[in-house]
Parts: structure tokens; sequence; C-alpha cells
């Protein structure tokens, strides 16, 4: 088990570290969001999540680059990789007019979904920009998986630094502007657009990474050994094993983040504070899930070229290093979340006095402290799905993974839908009726009720995944597939 433990580590750690910026990236553009206006947060969030599922099926697909290449370095066929990778970056490319109709419908997208009124002008533009860079992201998953798949994840990693710091960078500037003060000038704010401008960052760091991605594999190391130049043509074959393995792995993506979508825009019509409260909730879980995501990457590599090269008990042992791993994270985070929930939703307002704190603002602030308490309970599950979901994927097993996220998802939200209780429009930080002075700072007793309903819907569908992966892990027909 030491050279298990050690080979996970070698491949997941740069991963993680890639994943885990990915991760700050976001926790920090939704913060200064909440700073720069409460309501941008609620905004993002949606439209960060209805941006994912446009685009995940693609980028599910392109994301089999890794586990067919690390299943083609296992057979001893490296030189076919270059062409593999070009099929992934052909069809990275095609999915650009998509991306924008997409985004030139956004605004019926969101009222179509019954979105707060307010939220939708911000959702909209956010959404909108965010899609001018989708292909972008779908590019660098295609040309990252190259490196994942043979075993090059350093290079990952010193990529995504680089891009989430210029995102950062790019993030405070378009957000708050330039303040002319700093140079001893006058006058209002330059380059201030709050949401707007964290979308413009968001996209230039999706592009970022595919350019340095193309940059380095155009070095002569590469381009012998693995065909890179000679594989510059259409391949139909290739073309449709890559669509074949990923197009499942693509609507899991699209199961999984549109159930979750779904959750949180139907928490979006209880209004701006309950979705406030549940961003910045599902913000610290992203900081405990997004670098396993890493850590599942590595688990669907090692395993695709363990089965290949030396069959399913090294692989077995990967996954149960993975696992071990990613469960000791996991508990960390679990009992931060539990025991520290106060001071942990505090950052949010690091900056700001608790006078300068809109009312609504605040009341999302208590509520989300409550919320943590949920992610508490799943986040050790959370992580068992998804590195078990990345071994059956790296072993070919994707229909299944499809299937079972699928039935999980329809029947988790038709369960949540239909028996949701009866609740009552409420008002966010504006005047009390008539003759009552002061601004609404409580929230309603059927809201409070709805929204720990759809937070016990969500826990309820962490908990079903990881017992579906968990079931057909240990049933290992898994162990006898092979995509090359």
């Amino acid at each position: 088990m030491r050279s298990a433990y050690a080979e996970v580590f070698r491949v997941a750690v740069p991963l993680m570290i890639s994943t885990g910026m990915f991760s700050l990236v976001l926790f920090v553009d939704r913060t200064l969001l909440f700073q720069h206006e409460p309501a941008e947060m609620g905004a993002a969030m949606a439209a960060g999540n209805l941006f994912w599922v446009s685009i995940c099926v693609f980028v599910g697909i392109a994301s089999m680059t890794g586990a067919i290449a690390s299943q083609y370095v296992g057979a001893g066929r490296p030189s076919r990789i270059g062409r593999m990778l070009w099929q992934s970056v052909w069809f990275s490319l095609a999915t650009m007019p998509l991306f924008l109709v997409l985004g030139y419908n956004a605004e019926t997208l969101f009222k179509w979904t019954q979105q707060a009124p307010a939220l939708i002008p911000l959702e909209s533009i956010y959404f909108q920009i965010l899609m001018w860079g989708g292909a972008g992201e779908v590019l660098q998953t295609a040309l990252s998986g190259f490196f994942s798949g043979t075993h090059r994840t350093r290079t990952i990693a010193i990529v995504s630094v680089i891009s989430g710091v210029i995102n950062l960078l790019l993030d405070y500037i378009l957000i708050f502007g330039i303040d002319p003060a700093w140079w001893g000038g006058e006058g209002p704010r330059l380059w201030e657009m709050g949401i707007a401008g964290a979308g413009i960052a968001s996209v230039l760091s999706f592009w970022f990474k595919p350019v340095c991605f193309a940059a380095i594999l155009l070095r002569p190391q590469f381009r012998e050994t693995y065909g890179i130049v000679r594989g510059l043509c259409f391949d139909q074959r290739m073309m449709w094993r890559l669509i074949y393995f990923g197009f499942p792995a693509g609507l899991m993506y699209v199961t999984e983040a549109g159930a979750f979508s779904v959750i949180v825009l139907m928490i979006g019509r209880l209004g701006d504070v309950p979705l406030q409260a549940t961003t910045m909730a599902i913000n610290f879980n992203m900081i405990a899930f997004i670098p396993l995501v890493g850590m599942s990457i590595a688990a669907s590599v090692l395993v695709g070229q363990h089965l290949v090269r030396s069959g399913p008990e090294p692989a077995i042992r990967c996954v149960r290093a993975a696992l071990t791993v990613a469960w000791a994270y996991s508990a960390a985070w679990a009992l931060a979340y539990w025991f520290c929930a106060g001071t942990l939703i505090s950052l949010y307002a690091m900056n700001q006095s608790d006078s300068t704190i809109p009312a609504d603002a605040a009341l999302a602030l208590q509520t989300a402290e409550t919320l943590l308490g949920f992610v508490a309970i799943y986040v050790l599950l959370d992580a068992t799905q998804l590195i078990l979901a990345g071994a059956l994927r790296g072993a070919g097993d994707t229909w299944f993974v499809l299937l079972a996220g699928l039935t999980v998802s329809l029947a988790t939200l038709a369960f949540g839908v239909f028996f949701e209780p009866d609740w009552e429009p409420a008002l966010w930080g504006t005047s009390l009726p008539e003759g009552v002075e002061g601004v609404a700072t409580t929230m309603s007793e059927s809201v409070a009720v709805t929204l720990r309903w759809w937070w016990i819907v969500l826990t309820c569908w962490v908990i079903s995944l990881a017992g579906a992966m968990s079931a057909r892990y240990l049933q290992g027909s898994w162990k006898r597939m092979r995509m090359v």
C-alpha cells in the first residue's frame, strides 16, 4: 500500500493544487462581489451554476482525454495520443457557436426559471459574459488531459496557479475599479464594473490556460514522442471513441450540476437572502469539494493505466489510497464546518463593520452559519462518491455512472418538488408595512422551513449518490473493462 499512496500523491497533489486554486478563485470572487453589492454574490452563484450546466456535457467529453491517454501509455502506444488529442481540440472549438447562442438568450432563461426580478439583470449579464469563455474551458480540459494522462500533473498545477493569480488580480480591479486617489488624482473610480467585471476576469483566465498548454505541447519532446504534429487531422474512429466514452461522463456532469442548479434555483425563488446564505455555505463546501476533483482525476488516470498494464489489483490499491486521503481531508473540513461555522462565515464581512452591513446581508450571514451544519453532515460521503465515480470512469464504466446519477438525481428532485412545504414570498431589506418603522430583518417561518427542506434534499441526494457508486464499485464488473 505504501507504493500506492506514493503514486496517488505524486499524481494527485498537483491536480489538487490546480483544482484548489480554482476553488480559491471562486471563493474570493464571490466574497468580493458580496462586499461590492450583496445581491451580486447570489446572482453570480445562480448564473455560474447555469453556465456550468450549459458547458459541462462538453467538458465531460473532453475530460476523457486524460483517461484514454493513460490507457495508451499503459498499452505502450504513446504515439497514438497526439491524434486523439487533436480530436478533442476540434470538438472543443466546435462548441463556441452554441455557447454564444445560449448567452444571447440569457434573460429568457432566467425568467423561465422564475428568479427574483431584481436578480435577473445581474444573472443575465454575468451569464452572457461567461459564455464567451465556455469554449476556452472545454479546450483547456482537453489539453490538460494530455498532461494528466501522461502523469505530468505538475504542469497543470503551475499553469492553474498562474491563471488563478491573474484572475484574482483582475477580479479586484474590475469589480471595485481603480481609485484615482492611488496616484494623487481625483474623480470617480475607473473600470468599476461589479459582477460584469468578475465575469470578464473569469473569461480571460479560461482562455489563458489553453494558450499556455498549447505552447508547452509544441515543444520538440512532445511533438515527436506523442505524435502531436503527425496527429493533426480528423480521425472519425478516434472521435467516435472519445464521444462514446465521454458522452456519458459529460451527461453525468449535466445530471449532477443540473440537479444542484435546480435546487439552487428553487432556493432562489425564496428571495435574495436565502440565495445569499446558500451561496455562502456552498462556497465553503466548494473549498472542500473542488480540490478532491483533482484526487478523482488521479484515481481515474491510475485505474485506467493499471487495468491495461498490470491488472485490477494495483488499481484497487490506488483507489483505497485515494479514498483514505480524501476521507482524512474531508473529515478535517467537516469538523471545521460543525465547530467553527461562525468564524468561517465571518470572513465574508471581514472588511466591514456591523454598522455598514445591510440588514438583509446580516440576516444572510446568520442563516449561512446554520446551513454549514448540513455540509458537515454530507461532506465525507460527497468525497466517497467523487473518488469512486472517478475510478469507474477511468475503467470505462461511464454508462453506469451516468444512469445511476440520472436515476438518483431525478428521484431526489421529484421527491423535493412533490413534498416542498408551502411558503409565502417575502421582501428583504425593504420597508415594513405602513405604520411600522425600520426594515425587514427576519425571515418568515414558511421561507425558513422551505430553505431547510431544500438543504435536506441536497443532503439526501449526496448520500444516495455515494450509495450507488459504492455498490457498483464493490460489485466489481469495472475490473474487466478497457477503452483501448
